[in-house]
């Protein structure tokens, strides 16, 4: 009961407590002496006084209990993803279900997210309701979360106040924005074409040469249920490896080397091309993995589909440059766990050639290198980065450079989801106010 009525659309993991409180005391103290003095001291003014001081004393508690029993507060997310330059949106609802107006309720959120601010100071009429919208433009990738956050209201005369905490959170990954136009080509596997290779797989692919007997374990969906209908009994099919191999995408996180802050640093472009060219090669049906070495190395082995793009993403959404593991141990940790004829992309803001050994070991492992430098005196350092090209060419390896600035722009499917407005007009129809997909194509 009471403040009980407050509450939250997420679910709550810890009911949270109501608690109503005196904000004023004077009126208390005042209360207390009126009393003994019209014990000990008897007189129509101090009784009058003691009348009027504990009428307003109980009509004031009184209001913040029917405000505490009445008011209905509730808030939902829009979206539960998104990625920087979207719009982080929520939608709140207070309604009063009594008969007495709340002239004030407050909202104080606690929300982690940067540059959002739930926070507000509302007023609802009894037997009225407000709905309101709290947004922000995301800015900064990473994990965050939504809520905690409490609801204070009382009486007019601010001697009471009732409080309820929401002590549950949502948590939000802001992801990287993926991009279309890519500077660099996407680099091809060991063969092109969607041609077969002698080895089989130990995962589902495009490639299905055959079917051997079910084993325990073996995933319902390979079942080839035609042929085992007709052999009456379970097959599967068998998977060959794509002749393209494996993709790799490699992050050099290691702190000592990155230039520059935000989206201007080493570190943001590396997380930039590596989402953008993940989701290109996941289009195109290339099995995608995912090593970065910062203080909490991450390695996502290679697979397809969506929802393995979404591991990546949220990988690259919570991987700082802040690593202190050299390039050489990473690239020799990478062609330990990749398969021979795989390829892989190597994206770092290094110009020494201290680990150029390590790219002839990837070599010798069977899997192919490709080397992303960005380059060092465009971000405003020193280095010579045209030279550590020009040397990894003539070691045989492929090479391309990035300066600042050279990402590409936003997909149109991607760019700017949560900048959606509609508008509901009086006879209850809702028509679209902003689609941005609309302004992409502009």
């Amino acid at each position: 009961m009471g403040l009980g009525a407050l509450r939250s659309r997420w679910k709550t993991k810890t009911p949270a407590t109501m608690q109503i409180h005196i904000q004023l005391r004077l009126p208390l103290i005042l209360l207390g002496i009126l009393v003994i003095t019209a014990v000990f001291l008897p007189d129509r003014v101090w009784n009058t006084m003691l009348v009027g001081i504990g009428g307003l004393f109980i009509i004031a508690f009184f209001w913040t209990y029917a405000l505490a029993k009445n008011l209905y507060v509730s808030r939902s997310l829009r979206f539960g993803w998104v990625s920087i330059g979207d719009r982080l949106s929520e939608a709140f609802e207070l309604e009063n279900r009594g008969y007495i107006p709340a002239l004030w309720v407050e909202i104080n959120d606690e929300s982690t997210v940067p540059g959002y601010d739930a926070s507000i100071v509302q007023s609802v009429s009894g037997q009225t309701d407000a709905k309101w919208r709290r947004s922000a433009i995301c800015l900064r990738r990473g994990q965050y979360l939504i809520g905690p956050w409490t609801v204070r209201c009382g009486d007019p005369f601010g001697i009471f106040i009732a409080t309820r905490r929401y002590s549950d959170t949502t948590e939000i990954i802001i992801h990287p924005p993926v991009h279309g136009k890519l500077p660099i080509p996407l680099p091809p596997g060991q063969t092109g074409g969607r041609a077969r290779a002698r080895q089989r797989a130990i995962q589902a692919t495009i490639n299905a040469s055959s079917v051997r007997d079910y084993h325990p374990g073996d995933p319902y969906r390979w079942i080839h249920w035609r042929k085992s209908a007709h052999q009456d009994k379970l097959v599967v099919r068998e998977f060959d490896l794509d002749a393209a191999g494996d993709f790799w995408i490699v992050l050099d996180m290691e702190k000592s080397v990155q230039l520059g802050e935000g989206a201007d640093g080493t570190e943001e472009h590396a997380v930039l091309l590596a989402a953008s060219m993940a989701a290109q090669a996941i289009r195109h049906v290339r099995e995608t993995g995912i090593a970065t070495y910062s203080q909490h190395p991450d390695v996502i082995h290679p697979g397809v589909g969506e929802g393995h793009m979404w591991q990546i993403l949220r990988v690259l959404a919570l991987v700082n440059a802040d690593g202190d593991v050299p390039l050489s141990l990473a690239l020799r940790d990478v062609a330990h766990v990749a398969r021979p004829g795989s390829t892989a992309v190597i994206i770092t803001p290094s110009a020494s050639g201290d680990w150029l050994p390590s790219l002839l070991h990837m070599a010798k492992q069977g899997v192919q290198a490709h080397l992303v430098l960005l380059d060092r005196p465009s971000f405003g350092g020193a280095g010579n980065t045209v030279g550590l090209r020009d040397a990894i060419q003539h070691l045989g390896f492929a090479a391309q450079i990035i300066h600042q600035g050279e990402v590409g722009v936003p997909l149109a499917e991607h760019k700017q989801r949560g900048h959606w407005e509609f508008q509901v007009t009086p006879m209850g129809r809702v028509i679209t106010v902003h689609n941005p997909l609309e302004d992409a194509v502009r």
